[in-house]
């Protein structure tokens, strides 16, 4: 029997492409193992056909039940379906053990790839007509005319899926922006409706929702709406905790407080959403739970709790699980991935707070780049693009984001502490509301703050923040704090300006959103109720 009797009832769509098919299963035959190879990534939506989705799920299922599978025929698969009827009938009905022994024999290990390949992008563009998109001007599938499929089918193997990918999504921003969407232009006079600003401010202040620190509310007003941080940091200095610390302080009803020795309300729980580019699932959420439970990181990855210690742990968790944190995890991505994956979240969960770690080069980055460019732009040019594009975002949507970048060696030097440091270049924070440094506090930092520790009003810091932009109002100043990485607790402690003077006219604030203050600290500058 060959190949043509054995497909002659498959489905006949000009998207599914039989002989790829055909390849691929023999091959998985002869080397299931593949399966396991990370470059190789085959789900049962490949396959447009029932039969082909029955099969690859068999030799799937057959080849991960053993590492010591090294190959599987059409007898092994004969007696895995046999016990499912439905499943079997299926089978026995397209000839199932004739079209996989032909599969077999004729399998050439050397065409794998480039019939994996084919098969990946007539699934991607199966997957796009299913969603109602035309994919007419790469492969027209529904021409009666077999040269036209030649040209499809020669311009299909010079692209990439990724390559598909990209070209649709392009297409779909191009129409966005011919519509001028994210680009409205707001026109008034400079007196328009003042009187109605000062009423309403006089109010309701204007500030965002509050940050754990309370020298960021009283220097930054809170996490506004529109507005972008950028929070820089060498390796190992804590960016991504703190992201993730903020996301949880957004999300999170209640928290840990470990003066008191129980949970507490945490405030309102909105929507927020942090996407990764390092960490993934398991370690998120080890972070997350020593936020909300105030147990370090440490111990509870050691695990063998004492009963006090689980059932804190026991309570987080019940905190994490109800928070609408969303998490999304990608290494190599575009500045269109990135948009999309937050409007996506926007729309699809309203979330409102939004936190990527961290801009940075990627290989997809720099390669979308130039064809959008037609040239190679240096990494500064692309990073500026990268902040920009999260800032229009913030204005769109009317939600708050934060990112992060590494800082150059020349941050190590106090007097170099400015937007020189910033790794990519100082324009990366051209579009940036509020941008800051965080370091460890060195000896020389404890020498240079001597006159103010001696006096013994607070703990010695073991973490700095340096603001160095802030179209809120204050900046060129840093403010000092105790912060426990393996909790992400903060204790914030005083500020200075940037010769190391104590500055007096900055105290911590304090926004109260649940109106029952039990125990209001004496750093307070002011308490606002506020309804976000």
């Amino acid at each position: 029997m060959t190949q043509s009797v054995s497909t002659t009832n498959f489905n006949n769509s000009t998207l599914n492409p039989l002989r790829a098919v055909y390849s691929v299963i023999g091959n998985l035959c002869k080397n299931p193992q593949q399966l396991r190879d990370p470059e190789i990534y085959l789900s049962e939506k490949d396959f447009a056909h029932e039969f082909h989705k029955i099969i690859f799920s068999a030799i799937h299922n057959l080849a991960f039940s053993s590492g010591d599978t090294t190959k599987i025929d059409e007898i092994d698969i004969d007696n895995y379906l046999a016990p499912y009827p439905k499943l079997y009938k299926i089978w026995e009905r397209h000839n199932g053990m004739e079209y996989v022994q032909d599969s077999i024999e004729h399998a050439n290990p050397e065409t794998f790839k480039a019939n994996y390949e084919r098969l990946k992008k007539f699934a991607l563009l199966r997957h796009y007509v299913e969603s109602g998109i035309d994919v007419s001007d790469i492969y027209d599938y529904k021409s009666l005319d077999l040269s036209n499929h030649d040209k499809g089918m020669k311009k299909l193997d010079k692209m990439t899926v990724q390559n598909i990918i990209e070209h649709y999504t392009m297409k779909i921003l191009r129409i966005r922006d011919e519509f001028n969407v994210g680009q409205e232009s707001k026109d008034f006079k400079a007196g328009d409706d003042l009187d109605t600003l000062i009423e309403d401010l006089n109010k309701e202040p204007e500030f965002g929702y509050p940050f754990k620190n309370g020298y960021y509310n009283s220097i930054f007003r809170g996490m506004r709406r529109t507005k972008f941080m950028l929070r820089s940091a060498g390796t190992g200095a804590g960016k991504t905790r703190q992201a993730l610390a903020d996301m949880c302080n957004v999300s999170c009803d209640e928290i840990y407080d470990l003066d008191k020795g129980r949970y507490v309300s945490n405030g309102p729980s909105y929507p927020s959403l942090f996407i990764s580019t390092e960490l993934e699932k398991r370690e998120v959420q080890t972070i997350m739970l020593a936020f909300i439970s105030g147990i370090n990181e440490q111990v509870i990855k050691d695990g063998r709790y004492s009963s006090k210690v689980r059932e804190r742990l026991e309570k987080a968790i019940e905190v994490l699980k109800r928070a609408p944190i969303y998490c999304v995890y990608v290494d190599d991505f575009s500045i269109t991935d990135i948009e999309m994956i937050i409007e996506r979240h926007i729309i699809e969960h309203n979330v409102q707070y939004v936190s990527f770690d961290y801009i940075q080069m990627t290989p997809k980055l720099s390669r979308t780049m130039a064809n959008s460019f037609g040239l190679n732009l240096r990494e500064d040019q692309i990073l500026v693009q990268f902040s920009a594009a999260l800032k229009n975002l913030a204005n769109k949507y009317n939600v708050f984001i934060e990112s992060s970048t590494q800082l150059n060696r020349s941050a190590k030097e106090a007097e170099n502490r400015n937007t020189t440091s910033l790794r990519g270049g100082s324009a990366t924070a051209d579009k940036v509301d509020y941008g800051l440094m965080t370091f460890r506090a060195t000896q020389k930092d404890h020498d240079n703050l001597k006159h103010i520790l001696e006096k013994g009003f607070c703990k010695k810091p073991n973490y700095s923040h340096w603001i160095y932009k802030n179209r809120s109002g204050r900046n060129n100043c840093i403010i000092w704090t105790y912060m426990d990485l393996g909790t992400m607790r903060e204790e914030s402690l005083f500020a200075t300006d940037t010769d190391y003077n104590l500055i007096t006219d900055i105290n911590q604030t304090i926004i109260d959103y649940d109106e029952n203050i039990e125990e209001p600290v004496q750093e307070i500058e002011t308490i606002y109720n506020l309804d976000f």
